[in-house]
């Protein structure tokens, strides 16, 4: 008798996995558009999708590569069409449209001073009634609000024309990455639920500078040195993150680039320093200096210390850390044209990992760099870090506050990733020969 062919993912499998996701994605869209999805759909949805992914990976082969990309641009395409779930930051990005528009600089005012005004459009009241921290200034590089206004232009108050913005930023990362990723990554690349989810659903702006800064990588590598720097430079004014990797991306291709990428820091900045607007940096100076939240290492120093003494602590901390994987990159990476993508899930993690402040859209940064050299470690983050949702407002606990954890949450998500770790590492360690 013969023995049945074991299911593959160029067969069955894939068409399973990616149907379960399909169907998992599009029931939380529908559930968006009636009043919000609750929390205990969204950790299903993404428990089902992430699921999903794991099992394929161990069975995919190349030849299933066309069917992973129309499966990933099918999720993307459920998600553009989805409201955003327990999030509330797409309010902000419509009134920042708005004020730009109406105004000339988004950063010369915090909305709460717009509270009660009659000259607001009926349309943005509801906007500007569900923003969060209306006493802060807007935290968004200069080009994100560039296409924050265009957006407004195309559709006031609407989000879809964003989501779009944020699908070609979504796909140009696919096309740079695609042709040097094994099978593994390119599943994890198209299917990564922390970026159907933050991305297409929440429409949180990171990856149009994620998609900048692998643009810089990928123009770099083509021998187009000012090209690769003016638009790293570009990857800095569309959020301040892409700072940290910069200097990877541009190591060894000459101070024409860095001089290209100050250009266009200084002519996307210079307009409002020249206003007198401190741009951003006002409302990160805020958002440094006063949020917490989901922090782990930063929790655990200001609980021995004090907040602003982690503070310190922290950032020595990871500029040290910066400096080591500088150090290291300058010593593997002699060659200007090398294929190797820097290693920013390194950058990032660490980064996350002293940060104050870890909302769960930030380790999209860690997505094209995991997908590119596959580990435990950081599929776990990326999957850990749903978990920051179970918040007092989404439980509906008035006792936990409305950004508070319950106390199990930290111990669960950072614990998972330091015990994969650590698993990992005795993994990878070499076996020692007997004596």
């Amino acid at each position: 008798m013969k023995t049945p062919p074991r299911l593959t993912a160029s067969g069955p499998l894939l068409a399973v996995t990616g149907g379960v996701t399909l169907v998992a994605w599009s029931a939380l869209a529908w559930r968006s558009h009636g009043g919000g999805a609750p929390l205990g759909w969204m950790l299903v949805t993404m428990g089902v999708t992430w699921a999903a992914l794991f099992w394929a990976i161990p069975h995919a082969v190349l030849r299933d590569s066309p069917g992973i990309l129309c499966f990933g641009l099918a999720f993307r395409l459920v998600a553009l069409a989805a409201q955003p779930v327990m999030e509330d930051d797409h309010y902000r990005f419509l009134w920042d449209g708005y004020r730009f528009s109406a105004t000339g600089s988004p950063y010369a005012e915090a909305p709460r001073e717009r509270f009660g005004d009659p000259t607001v459009p009926r349309e943005f009241q509801p906007i500007l009634d569900g923003l969060n921290h209306p006493d802060v200034p807007t935290i968004y590089g200069p080009l994100t609000e560039w296409a924050f206004r265009i957006c407004h232009a195309i559709a006031p108050a609407k989000l879809w024309p964003w989501k779009w913005v944020l699908l070609g930023a979504d796909l140009t990362v696919l096309l740079l990455l695609w042709a040097d990723l094994n099978v593994r990554g390119r599943l994890l690349l198209a299917w990564c639920p922390l970026v159907i989810f933050e991305t297409g659903f929440n429409a949180h702006p990171d990856v149009l500078a994620i998609a900048l800064i692998i643009a810089a990588w990928a123009l770099r590598r083509r021998g187009w040195p000012v090209t690769a720097g003016a638009v790293a430079g570009l990857a800095i004014t569309a959020k301040v993150f892409s700072l940290l990797l910069v200097p990877f991306v541009l190591w060894r291709i000459g101070w024409r680039a860095w001089l290209a990428a100050l250009a266009a820091v200084v002519a996307l900045y210079g307009p409002f320093w020249l206003d007198g607007s401190a741009a951003d940096f006002a409302g990160l100076r805020a958002m440094a200096g006063e949020w917490e939240f989901n922090s782990s290492l930063h929790a655990v120093v200001a609980a021995a210390t004090s907040p602003n003494a982690a503070r310190v602590a922290c950032g020595l901390a990871f500029g040290a850390l910066w400096l080591v994987l500088l150090a290291r990159w300058r010593s593997a990476v002699s060659d200007v044209t090398s294929n190797r993508l820097p290693p920013g899930e390194w950058v990032y993690g660490a980064f996350l990992l002293l940060s104050a402040v870890a909302n769960p859209w930030y380790a999209l940064w860690l997505w094209p760099f995991v997908a590119t050299r596959i580990s435990a470690t950081g599929c776990c983050a990326l999957v850990a870090v749903s978990l920051t949702y179970v918040t007092g407002l989404n439980l509906g606990d008035a006792a936990l506050g409305n950004f508070g954890h319950p106390w199990w949450v930290r111990p669960v998500e950072f614990g998972a990733i330091a015990l994969v770790a650590v698993w990992e590492w005795q993994k990878r360690k070499p076996a020692h020969e007997p004596h």
